[in-house]
């Protein structure tokens, strides 16, 4: 019992689905409510001056049968379901006509308009129209009478063109609510290729970033080479001088301190490089390391740039020397905040401030924010590279590093040891 109860909705929806089924169902309610209509005599709706045949009662019915047959059939041929409906109710009208047959005419109509071609539904409009004024001018004719014209006007009108109404309008709705699925349709396509071409420039953008870090960090390590390898050049040379000469306390104990300070110094500085070396990193030709000495020389370029350059380099700064790859790193921040100056405010004056405070490395570069909006560069593909990796640098030796706008001026703070060490802590205010 519950079976077939819980069958019995998904029966009905797909008989009265659109379709052909539909089409079945559809004859099989007007064969019923048209039954009811002929048994409750609703017939006789022509006038009797206008009736040609005499049938009995018995022929009507069978009239909306072979109507109702027609409505089952109707979506094979609308246009011939039609003609051959209105020829069928012609008969009946002939014989007196039924509200019965008249619900043929009105489905088939109906369907007929809701499903032919543009032309089709444009002479369907101009056959009823043409019908419903002919008809209503003929029956003023026969009766002489004004009213009879308007009264057959609004009757032939609600059995011809109503239903054709109805449909245009189903038909128009229909087509609103198709465009509007397309659109959103479209919209939401749209939207899924925004999210995609979204996704691949932050993949692009976090790749170029963390290249940029990798070639920097490798670039920091190579720079190294030159360092340890003189470092190690000097114990050779000690450590040989005093294998070859005849063995003398004071002089050996000289020449295995010197061997001792370079190797403490080789070793401070391979821990550097271990902690920046990256495995996966290309092979690159060793560069020279850029040093604190060097920092003149890259105001120097600045100002040959165009930039107005201010250098401030505090007593005990340079002496006694700091770790190499401290001095490394310092340089290259330099280096890079006096590129964005000139990037980001061109013409702008920078002051540059290298101090010494508490056994550490302290750089200042600040410069006054540009007045006048500078054109930037698509932003998923410039996501701040170069204050990433200025941030990274403090960071692997153990530093700290601030970089954004106080008070109309970008300020970049960088605070190393001048050991290196492994405490990062980094600030970035915005893109470089």
């Amino acid at each position: 019992m519950s079976s077939h109860s819980a069958d019995t909705p998904g029966r009905w929806r797909r008989w009265s689905a659109d379709g052909p089924r539909r089409d079945v169902v559809d004859a099989a309610a007007i064969f019923a409510l048209g039954t009811l209509l002929l048994a409750v005599d609703l017939v006789g709706v022509t006038p009797d001056a206008a009736r040609i045949l005499d049938l009995p009662p018995g022929v009507h019915l069978a009239l909306l049968a072979a109507g109702c047959v027609v409505v089952a059939l109707k979506r094979r041929g609308p246009l011939v379901a039609l003609a051959t409906g209105a020829a069928v109710v012609a008969v009946d009208l002939a014989g007196g006509g039924s509200l019965a047959l008249l619900l043929v005419l009105w489905d088939l109509l109906f369907s007929a308009t809701l499903w032919v071609s543009q032309r089709a539904r444009t002479i369907l409009w101009t056959v009823a129209g043409t019908i419903s004024v002919v008809g209503a001018v003929l029956a003023a004719e026969a009766t002489r009478d004004l009213r009879v014209l308007v009264y057959a006007v609004i009757q032939l009108s609600a059995l011809l063109l109503v239903p054709m109404w109805w449909a245009d309008n189903v038909r128009q709705k229909t087509a609103l609510a198709d465009a509007e699925r397309e659109r959103a349709d479209a919209a939401a396509r749209t939207a899924d290729l925004e999210r995609r071409r979204a996704a691949d420039l932050a993949r692009l953008a976090a790749a170029e970033r963390h290249e940029a870090v990798q070639a920097e960090r490798a670039a920091m390590a190579r720079d190294l080479h030159d360092v340890v390898a003189g470092h190690l050049s000097s114990i050779a040379i000690h450590s040989g001088g005093a294998l070859a000469a005849r063995p003398d306390p004071t002089r050996d104990r000289a020449a295995l301190e010197q061997v001792r300070a370079s190797a403490v110094e080789s070793l401070t500085e391979m821990r550097s490089m271990i902690e920046l070396l990256r495995a996966d990193a290309p092979a690159e030709p060793v560069t020279a390391p850029g040093r604190l000495a060097g920092l003149h020389r890259l105001v120097e370029q600045a100002r040959a740039g165009g930039t107005d350059v201010t250098l401030d380099v505090a007593a005990g700064a340079l002496h006694p020397p700091s770790s190499a790859v401290v001095e490394q790193a310092v340089h290259r921040i330099a280096q890079e905040a006096l590129t964005n100056a000139a990037k980001h405010a061109p013409g702008r004056p920078v002051t540059v401030r290298l101090d010494a405070p508490d056994g550490r490395l302290e750089l200042r570069v600040a410069n006054p924010v540009a007045p006048g909006p500078v054109p930037p560069a698509d932003p998923a593909l410039h996501a701040g590279t170069g204050l990433v990796t200025m941030a990274e640098r403090a960071q692997a030796l153990g530093g700290t590093f601030h970089a954004g706008p106080d008070d109309g001026t970008w300020h970049v703070h960088a605070v190393l040891p001048r050991a290196s060490a492994s405490a990062p802590a980094a600030t970035v205010g915005g893109p470089a």
